[in-house]
């Protein structure tokens, strides 16, 4: 739903619309201020439903005092400044503004951006605000006729490289606003907030007997478990996992997820409750289990159409959580019960229920499954998908500790994720470098990826080679040059990124330097390669990725075979490698 049909609903039903602060809005704001007049034009852009639309009207408001956009996707403005008055265009919907004659733009529109064009370069007091989704930028530019002005092409020009390199600020008159560049943890906080702190919740006091405000309400449990810390957390957790995995989840999508994890009930028309009869009987069913937040926050109430349809439900899928086996949690619940030594972890890990929402029946599906009671496949799927279900309550609802404590992202595609965040992100955050333990477990992992050999499971130095053939092959023996962990300035680091949440492997070597970022799949898979797994048989992608990497860094390295000796690598105890050199014949 677009931002200005929202506004629409909410006076029409006297209802106030969901709303917050955007962390984007001062960085607006301050490109007009009244006192002086210097107004900057904006180009606002972002991936749809990052707010650009919202970000107009509020603009609009401050500026005005009204609010309303019309239909057109251009509004014009007057706005008295100490320096006299100024005109603000906002193209809020390039959509329903752009015209086309044989996807040529037309002329009123190219005169539009030749007048923004003229404004950035020159000092005109007509300003402009261009709201575009990323995709629709280039579109844009791409459909101007061939002779269009040149203002226009150098304004394309400029904006495709600020874009690309994350600048704002062209000069004095331009600013590019990159809504995606907003950290989803941030937006998944302000959204939590937005909908949670509403008063319209007590309802639950005021209203108790209407069934869909009840005791039993699938709302009321989903709503106390969306405001426990635990849920909380995982959620900014996982938003987190979004920034370092490369995923932007937008203002709309996160507010779709939390508006669905409370509403959603698979039984219900379109798989959302509605006031009305509908929901008085599917609360009166019980069987509340159906729509837990656990369930609905991942869409499991939504057609598959749907989900794909919302990328932050194509992010959580990607996860895998609770899809991935681990042993200890599976033998928990088999033998919790029935094992003394796992009875205490049972009570503390697996029976805890504060919202009711397992599923009551999981237990007898369990106990059928260990008798090979299960009467066909379609039942034996059903069990293995509520078994997927019930890690993934159990994640969502524990604590940090237990987190930690349990291995709990083993559940997940990320066994290493949370290492990640509290080894890796966090010291980075607040200035401090990841301890030493975990750069020797990356060094080893990249030796291990770059030499398809099986050196040492905690390196303290770094190897770089090639292969027999003098290329990057998958098995490299031929010893190019080594570096120590603890040479000053060191041989690897892991330090924060000046435009991104991703930090950065810095390798240094031969008196040069080379770079890559270190998102998550990339730790993950350094990891797995050095506590054993197979490069190319763990994952073909991170393998061929990694290979990639290997032959950039070489050439940013300058690292070259001796064209009088080649030593070969071999692999003795421990991991521990011997240089064999190999004297070449001169010519």
């Amino acid at each position: 739903m677009q931002a200005e049909h929202v506004d629409t609903l909410a006076n029409h039903y006297g209802i106030p619309k969901l709303s917050f602060s955007h962390p984007a809005q001062k960085g607006m704001l301050d490109c007009f201020p009244l006192e002086t007049g210097a107004f900057r034009n904006i180009v606002l852009t972002g991936t749809a439903g990052d707010g650009k639309t919202s970000l107009c009207i509020d603009l609009v408001r401050e500026l005005t005092g009204r609010s309303e956009l019309g239909s057109n996707g251009i509004v014009r403005i007057e706005v008295a400044t100490n320096n006299g008055p100024r005109s603000i265009t906002l193209i809020f919907d390039v959509t329903a503004w752009r015209k086309k004659d044989k996807g040529v733009l037309c002329s009123e529109d190219v005169a539009v951006l030749a007048e923004m064009a003229a404004s950035v370069y020159g000092e005109s007091n007509k300003i402009f605000v261009l709201a575009v989704n990323d995709g629709q930028m280039h579109e844009l530019f791409r459909a101007l006729p061939a002779d269009a002005p040149e203002e226009i092409r150098r304004l394309e020009k400029d904006l495709i490289k600020l874009h690309a390199r994350n600048i704002q600020d062209l000069n004095e008159r331009l600013r590019l606003i990159n809504l995606s560049l907003v950290r989803s943890e941030e937006i998944m906080a302000l959204c939590l907030d937005a909908i949670l702190k509403r008063e319209e919740w007590k309802c639950f006091d005021d209203e108790a007997e209407n069934p869909l405000f009840s005791e039993k309400s699938s709302l009321r449990k989903n709503f106390f478990a969306l405001s426990s810390p635990e849920f909380q957390g995982k959620l900014l957790m996982l938003a987190r996992i979004a920034d370092v995995t490369g995923h932007h989840l937008p203002v709309r999508g996160i507010l779709c997820l939390l508006t669905n994890g409370l509403l959603g009930h698979p039984n219900a028309k379109d798989g959302v409750i509605r006031p009305g009869a509908e929901a008085q009987q599917l609360l009166k069913d019980g069987a509340s289990y159906k729509a837990a937040l656990h369930r609905t926050l991942f869409g499991e109430n939504l057609s598959a159409g749907t989900r794909n349809k919302r990328s932050v439900y194509k992010f959580l899928s990607m996860l895998h959580i609770g899809e991935e086996t681990t042993n200890d949690l599976d033998e928990l619940f088999i033998f919790g019960t029935r094992d003394a030594e796992l009875a205490e972890i049972y009570s503390d890990l697996v029976a805890p229920n504060p919202y009711d929402q397992r599923n009551c029946e999981f237990d007898e599906m369990l106990n059928r499954y260990i008798r090979g009671d299960i009467p066909n496949e379609e039942a034996n799927q059903q069990f293995l998908k509520e078994l997927a279900v019930e890690r993934r309550r159990i994640f969502l609802q524990a604590t940090n500790e237990q987190l930690e404590k349990y291995n709990l992202w083993h559940i997940t595609i990320f066994h290493h994720a949370g290492d990640y965040l509290k080894e890796v992100v966090k010291p980075l955050s607040m200035g401090k470098s990841p301890g030493r333990l975990h750069l020797r477990k990356i060094a080893s992992g990249l030796n291990r990826v770059w030499t398809g050999l099986l050196l040492a499971e905690n390196a303290s130095e770094i190897y770089f080679a090639t292969g027999l053939d003098l290329t990057t092959s998958p098995v490299s023996d031929i010893f190019l040059a080594q570096v120590d962990l603890d040479s000053e300035p060191p041989a690897l680091e892991i330090v924060s990124s000046a435009t991104s949440p991703i930090p950065e492997i810095l390798l240094r070597a031969n008196g040069r330097s080379f770079s890559f970022k270190l998102n998550l799949p990339r730790f993950e898979f350094l990891c797995r390669v050095a506590d054993g797994a197979m490069p190319s048989s763990f994952s073909r992608e991170s393998s061929s990725d990694f290979m990639s990497l290997k032959q950039r860094c070489l050439r940013d390295l300058d690292l070259k075979a001796s064209t009088r000796t080649l030593n070969l690598i071999e692999v003795r105890e421990s991991g521990i490698i011997y240089k064999r050199p190999i004297h070449l014949t001169d010519q």
